[in-house]
């Protein structure tokens, strides 16, 4: 059995993804409701968060905005055309997914549903199956949380010492230190890859900090070997 766990986040690492799930969100409250969010507000109530964490979010600060069926069925079909037409697979990732000298597991703040749909969009079903894939919503709190990196290390059989994240969001290395556990912020996918963003996943916790995949795999090696 490997030594060590490398826990993958799905949307904005393994996939160029986080941003459509953000937008998506901020087009239609606008939409429905004529409710704007700023792109500060974006990060803060939407960025790197699990559905339930949002609507928590959203309903603490703006206790009159009521998120009906309208609002779901919008965001559930938006969903369904942007996994078909704009999901991708950030390049290189396959590179450490077939790396066999440490486990993987994926944890993730969609639904086990959305989850399949991109899984099986990208091809990724040879990698993440019922038994390394963990959502939001099987623990009781989400990112920042460190809920369900914990829930991950113990149901794959390793210490949090022993693991380590790869993370895109500041609510998810938030979550990782939280946890205890070293990681490493990805700022390749859109949106990221700024000064100012990479400084403020250093300030979130993250040791380190790359825009390139090849990068993240020498990174995790080095970890590793440590």
């Amino acid at each position: 059995m490997p030594k060590n766990l490398l826990i993958w986040d799905f949307d904005g690492v393994l996939a160029d993804s986080e941003h459509l799930w953000v937008q998506n969100w901020t087009d239609t409250l606008r939409k429905l409701y004529n409710f704007c969010l700023s792109a500060a507000q974006q990060k803060q109530y939407l960025e790197g968060k699990a559905d339930k964490t949002k609507v928590e979010l959203l309903a603490h600060d703006f206790p009159n905005l009521k998120l009906d069926d309208d609002f779901w069925s919008e965001i559930h079909a938006n969903e369904d055309r942007l996994i078909a037409s704009e999901l991708t697979l950030t390049d290189n990732i396959e590179k450490i997914l077939d790396d066999k000298n440490f486990a993987q597991c994926v944890a993730t703040g969609a639904t086990i549903e959305k989850h399949n749909k991109k899984t099986s969009k990208l091809s990724l079903g040879k990698y993440f199956d019922e038994h390394n894939t963990f959502t939001a919503y099987m623990v009781a709190n989400g990112k920042p949380a460190p809920d369900i990196f914990l829930y991950a290390a113990q149901k794959m059989g390793f210490e949090p010492q022993n693991c380590l994240v790869i993370e895109d969001s500041l609510a998810g290395i938030k979550a990782a230190k939280a946890a205890n556990i070293p990681v490493i912020a990805y700022i390749g996918a859109t949106g990221h890859d700024n000064p100012e963003y990479s400084a403020a996943c250093l300030e979130a916790g993250a040791f380190a900090v790359s825009n390139n995949m090849l990068e993240v795999q020498q990174l995790i090696k080095q970890h590793f070997q440590n």
